[in-house]
């Protein structure tokens, strides 16, 4: 299989307020907690990007072959993993002083040569939560022995979990409904309504 880049689906960032986008409502977090609708991950603070595991290439947003060297420790743990894949995950290691050669899957867009366009996310995510060799995030993680790790997910707890946030490893938190359709974005900034954003008030210190 040859790669097929798609760009990664694009969270929208909330409240949806011109004045002031970067100060949450604990209401407005709550309510979309109360819908039942969504589970919350924190949002790291590293690059954005794509790892096609046939040849462990890693693309950004924008469609760039990304300039990040994998370690050898990092390309055989992605070895466990079927060819043809394309994961979506966050890099740690440009952005943050204590974590570096870390990668943080979100879900996979691509499994056994096949895209999962028109999947859910949901499903994206029952496929890596199958894999029981790939360990999880914890809460209040300092450190990260492992060069990967699946993002966890929460069901309750969302604003507690966004003032976990340090503006240094962690930048907020994003709610992301399994429901929501993984679409062939056009851009890179597209934004898809069922992925919504929290970060913390500092937007200069953060990534794409």
């Amino acid at each position: 299989m040859s790669l097929l880049y798609y760009f990664p689906n694009r969270p929208v960032l909330i409240p949806p307020d011109p004045v002031d986008p970067l100060h949450p409502e604990p209401n407005y977090i709550n309510s979309l907690q109360a819908s039942g609708k969504f589970v919350g991950e924190q949002k790291f603070n590293g690059d954005n990007v794509q790892i096609y595991t046939d040849d462990f290439s890693i693309w950004n947003r924008k469609k760039e072959r990304h300039n990040y060297r994998l370690p050898e420790a990092t390309k055989k743990e992605l070895k466990q993993f079927p060819k043809g894949c394309l994961l979506n995950a966050e890099l740690m290691n440009n952005h943050t002083k204590t974590v570096k050669d870390l990668l943080i899957l979100h879900c996979v867009m691509a499994w056994k040569g096949k895209p999962l366009l028109g999947k859910t996310w949901g499903d994206s995510r029952d496929i890596l939560e199958g894999l029981a060799w790939l360990p999880q995030t914890e809460l209040g993680q300092t450190n990260y022995g492992c060069h990967l790790l699946l993002s966890r997910t929460w069901t309750t707890g969302f604003w507690d979990l966004f003032k976990k946030a340090d503006g240094k490893i962690i930048e907020g938190i994003v709610l992301k409904n399994p429901a929501g359709k993984l679409v062939h974005s056009t851009t890179p900034i597209d934004d898809v309504p069922w992925m919504k954003k929290i970060r913390l008030p500092k937007p200069e210190q953060y990534s794409f």
